[in-house]
């Protein structure tokens, strides 16, 4: 037999044979013929589903499918580990399930997180949740403890109504909420944590960086490096420039990077004039969502959020410059000048802030604010939309130009809140 012949190849060195080897070579060949009919009935299904023309039911029936078979490894990877406690879950997995190092360290956390998450476990078993999902909860176990995480439903429900990117974000902001109102300083915690390494790699001779910095710092060195940045690409992609001379995107940030910490052009070494560079004077903006108890004082606890961070102890106020700008934003009123209909394409100040505050972010990827513009959803030119907050979404300016080449629209979506569709009719 086929198969029999291809385990006779792996069996190592001759040695005596026991009656117990045709056993476990019968054993093999079984599996191995079970593993085929399974694969070769897997195949079919896609084969017919393709020529009904489902292929969305056939992708969603195959993500079902891989997370079964995630749960699997996961239950499989942990009985190595309980049978020998020598054994590294991370070898194995790579060995065995041929996963990149990355996928390896990842499906090893959650193998060893889930005996502690009963309910995330069942949920990921029966094809609800993704590893990822189970991730970003044994993740939030880590900092609030399993008992806590595994208890509230509402954030496996959370989980199985949202992709895994956004989840991650919603599961950070669970676990922070949770610290803070315990009475843990999460940003006291991570500017004790803050650390940067500067060294010289010795195979490259080249200059190596790593920092990791408090949310707040990060958010502000993000939109310096982002402006300086988008100088850097409007002078590449001035006419007349040698194509040679074009930085990639990776060389582009590096240079901005350089000039932003030591005004100096990263190419000629010169000097960079004052006013050639934001080095001193960057233009960042740090939005504080907060409740009216936190500023008057009337509750001292209330929550506090960080656009783009997520939530923040309510001391963060007290960390506010004298010459911070403060704005009162009432909900489901009319009193600013959100609502412009057809006198002005542009979104102002007010309805940027607005959308801010609702949006978090890109729809799509959920790229902070100072990387998106506001979109009609119902488009200016093409549907008469109007500049009004409820027709305006936040989204990056890569999927913004996704929208436009793939001729997609921005629909609301009870779940995520909104979802780029293909849109009817002919392409513009």
């Amino acid at each position: 037999m086929e198969h029999e012949q291809l385990f006779a190849g792996t069996q190592g060195p001759e040695r005596a044979r026991t009656p117990d080897d045709h056993t476990d070579r019968a054993g093999d060949c079984d599996a191995t013929e079970r593993i085929a009919a399974l694969i070769d009935h897997l195949d079919r299904f896609v084969a017919e589903e393709t020529s009904r023309r489902h292929p969305e039911e056939a992708l969603d029936l195959l993500g079902r499918l891989q997370t079964r078979l995630s749960s699997h490894m996961l239950h499989l990877a942990r009985q190595a580990t309980e049978a020998n406690p020598d054994t590294d879950a991370v070898r194995v997995l790579k060995q065995k399930s041929r996963l990149s190092g990355r996928d390896a360290k990842r499906m090893a956390k959650v193998a060893e997180r889930l005996p502690d998450l009963p309910t995330v476990a069942e949920a990921l078993a029966n094809g609800e949740i993704t590893v990822d999902h189970a991730k970003a909860m044994a993740d939030a176990a880590d900092k609030v403890g399993a008992e806590e995480v595994d208890s509230d439903p509402k954030l496996l429900e959370e989980a199985t109504r949202s992709g895994p990117d956004g989840f991650a974000r919603k599961a950070r902001d669970w676990s922070n909420h949770k610290l803070i109102e315990a009475g843990i300083d999460i940003l006291e915690r991570q500017r004790r944590a803050r650390e940067a390494k500067l060294w010289v790699d010795k195979c490259s001779g080249m200059g190596m960086i790593f920092a990791k910095l408090t949310a707040v710092q990060f958010a502000h060195l993000q939109q310096a490096a982002d402006a300086r940045y988008r100088e850097l690409l409007r002078k590449d992609s001035t006419d007349g420039q040698d194509p040679d001379q074009i930085r990639t995107p990776e060389q582009r940030m590096a240079d901005a990077l350089v000039e932003l910490v030591t005004n100096l052009d990263p190419n000629t070494g010169e000097i960079l004039h004052k006013g050639t560079v934001p080095r001193a004077k960057a233009s960042t903006q740090v939005i504080i969502v907060t409740e009216q108890g936190v500023v008057d004082g009337t509750n001292p606890q209330g929550s506090s959020e960080i656009i783009g961070v997520g939530p923040v102890p309510p001391a963060i106020l007290r960390t506010l410059s004298p010459d911070t700008e403060l704005a009162g934003m009432i909900y489901d009123r009319t009193g600013r000048v959100l609502w412009l209909g057809r006198n002005q394409r542009l979104a102002n100040a007010a309805q940027r802030l607005a959308v801010a505050v609702r949006d978090r972010g890109c729809f799509q990827c959920g790229a902070p604010m100072h990387r998106c513009e506001l979109h009609h959803i119902q488009e200016w030119h093409r549907d008469g939309g109007r500049t009004d907050i409820d027709n305006l979404v936040a989204v990056c300016r890569r999927h913004h130009k996704q929208l436009e080449t793939d001729n997609l629209v921005v629909r609301p979506d009870p779940n995520s809140g909104y979802q780029a569709i293909p849109r009817d009719g002919p392409p513009p």
